[in-house]
């Protein structure tokens, strides 16, 4: 993967900014997002959007970098102009595509663009007689915008437009996130908060969005030749999860990768790197409903 980069940089007060932000994030964020978990709205952004944090438990925050960042943490965007589109066969014919593209403006500042759609398919009505009554059609969507700045502390702030159709019923919705980042040589330590907004409305009904704060590390060891990522999230939802993954390269250009959370507790994947492209597949087992692939492509400048 082109996350294998990496600088060496000097601890200064970057890292006393780095505390100073992170206390800053927890108390800007509003009381009520740390209410007792329940059920939320928008449950596909749960669902990794790329094959390579499919792959590494599910997550896998400060691994991935360029386009894909937008759909974790934003500080990692990085400087180099990239595209990343994604496909996954979920289950029950049930499908999730995305798509981003990392716009650089100088070296320092880049603007991404992101887009996520999720499709269950027709959901078919029938009734006590087993006689099908018909069928509606239903779809969420997330549009999302980033900034982000590179430094020795990178940091990335996102909007997010959240749209769901059920039948003629249409919800929308907005929510905020914010994300840092910091090199300890190869290493890297970041922080990443999603979905922080109001209420999701739809109909009569409203949920609360799934929000999710990740406290996640990517650790290369003999020059990439082995990678380690670890995560560690609380959200609404799932309360604390804790990911890990590691990637071995035993040829360049060649990745297999494996991970799990407390939640899927197994996944696999590959990747092939070659100049500025990138392609990976992950599998995830899915008991009786099967399984989850994922393909995602990336192209960098």
């Amino acid at each position: 993967m082109m996350n294998s980069k990496g600088k060496q940089l000097l601890l200064k007060p970057h890292l006393y900014n780095l505390v100073l932000l992170l206390i800053l994030t927890c108390w800007v964020i509003p009381c009520e997002v740390f209410a007792d978990p329940g059920e939320c709205g928008l449950d596909f952004l749960n669902i990794a959007a790329g094959a390579y944090s499919s792959s590494t438990g599910q997550v896998n925050y400060a691994g991935m970098s360029g386009a894909e960042a937008i759909f974790g943490n934003p500080s990692l965007l990085g400087e180099e102009l990239s595209g990343f589109v994604s496909y996954q066969y979920l289950i029950m014919d049930t499908r999730s595509q995305a798509v981003s593209l990392n716009m650089p403006v100088d070296p320092r500042y880049s603007f991404a663009l992101g887009v996520d759609i999720f499709d269950p398919g027709e959901i078919t009505g029938y009734d006590e007689e087993g006689q099908k009554t018909g069928s509606i059609k239903s779809g969420d969507y997330l549009v999302r915008l980033a900034f982000a700045s590179s430094n020795p502390l990178n940091y990335g702030v996102t909007f997010s437009y959240y749209e769901q159709h059920l039948a003629d019923i249409v919800g929308r919705g907005y929510g905020f996130g914010l994300g840092l980042s910091y090199e300890l040589g190869l290493n890297r330590l970041g922080l990443s908060v999603e979905n922080i907004g109001p209420n999701f409305k739809i109909g009569q009904s409203s949920a609360p969005l799934p929000y999710r704060i990740a406290l996640s590390g990517w650790f290369p060891i003999r020059s990439n030749f082995i990678n380690l990522s670890a995560d560690l999230i609380y959200s609404r939802e799932m309360e604390f999860l804790f990911a890990g993954g590691i990637e071995y390269s035993p040829l360049d250009g060649f990745f297999f990768r494996a991970g799990g959370n407390n939640d899927i507790p197994f996944s696999m994947g590959a990747g092939i790197s070659g100049g500025n492209f990138d392609f990976d597949y992950s599998y995830v087992p899915s008991g009786l409903f099967g399984a989850r692939h994922s393909f995602s492509v990336t192209i960098a400048r």
